[in-house]
């Protein structure tokens, strides 16, 4: 399974810890453009499923196994604060589609 992460999972974030164990396939680009806000604290970064709207966003893309997806979605509040869905990204040298963390209702910030 491939997972396509942009905020705290991210190497030097504070969740990272979860992905430690797994393969790294590099950074990555969403080939579509998505809104993308940060938290009033700042900590946290929530992407939008408004496809076309925004800017394409950066990240990092994980080869992960079943198990730890489903760790994800518990970490991730699924589907109660962030739902998921599989999403065009673009690494160096090809084109994936992985699974990435969308907020689930759009709230103010």
């Amino acid at each position: 399974m491939i997972v396509f992460v942009y905020g705290s999972l991210k190497k030097g974030k504070r969740l990272h810890n979860y992905l430690k164990n797994t393969e790294f396939l590099g950074h990555a680009l969403t080939c579509d453009k998505y809104p993308l806000i940060l938290s009033k604290s700042g900590w946290y970064p929530y992407l939008i499923d408004k496809k076309g709207e925004g800017k394409k966003v950066k990240g990092e893309v994980y080869k992960i196994s079943p198990k730890l997806l489903k760790t994800l979605d518990r970490l991730e509040e699924v589907p109660h604060y962030y739902k998921r869905k599989k999403i065009c990204v673009k690494l160096d040298f090809k084109t994936v589609n992985a699974w990435c963390y969308f907020m689930q209702k759009i709230k103010n910030f």
